[in-house]
């Protein structure tokens, strides 16, 4: 998966962008809906919400899947459920209930280093939130360090201000993948900004 660029926190960068960004996002391993947990055993009015879970779309597949989720869904068919809600999520540009998905994820499991770099990646670019992200970049990277999410990181570290430790994320991202900012030349540019201590954008 491609991080978007560093542009989507600055104002001029189209929303469709960070909406078709976010769809490639891996399926999230997150609960229904904010503050409920996905029942434990599967039940036939589950079973039946998951039927149409995958047959509707926008708001009724959101439900849908969010009452499979919580009336008892295989744990086999569970993965697939969510990675639908957060599709639907995407597509209807509902990204406060996209990030309290993966923030549920979280909760439910610290461990889960995709999870944090799925939250991190919506309050950045599709939120515009690049202070909350860095919290849960740092903790993606603490678990699991991979040159995306450096770059995500350095973005986000590098819009609030925090130059040194965003050379740092890019410098890490680098050397993970040389060509981690090949085709980004706004998480360049911030880059060199950060470098050279002036302000961006």
């Amino acid at each position: 998966m491609r991080m978007l660029d560093s542009r989507r926190v600055a104002p001029q960068m189209p929303r469709f962008v960070a909406a078709f960004s976010l769809l490639l996002l891996p399926a999230v391993a997150a609960a229904a809906q904010p503050k409920q947990r996905p029942a434990t055993r599967e039940t036939a009015a589950g079973r039946e919400q998951g039927r149409l879970c995958e047959r509707l779309s926008g708001m009724p597949a959101v439900e849908a899947c969010r009452s499979a989720l919580a009336l008892g869904i295989s744990p086999a068919r569970q993965p697939a459920i969510r990675e639908l809600l957060a599709r639907q999520l995407v597509k209807l540009e509902r990204w406060d209930e996209l990030a309290e998905l993966y923030r549920e994820q979280v909760r439910l499991d610290p461990s889960d280093a995709a999870a944090w770099r799925r939250l991190g990646s919506t309050l950045l670019n599709a939120l515009g939130l690049p202070a909350e992200a860095t919290s849960a970049l740092e903790q993606a990277v603490r678990l699991a360090p991979d040159a995306e999410t450096e770059l995500a990181l350095a973005v986000a570290l590098g819009t609030v201000r925090r130059s040194a430790e965003a050379v740092a994320a890019f410098e890490a991202a680098l050397r993970l993948d040389p060509h981690a900012l090949d085709g980004r030349p706004a998480s360049r540019d911030l880059f060199e900004a950060v470098r050279q201590g002036r302000p961006w954008p």
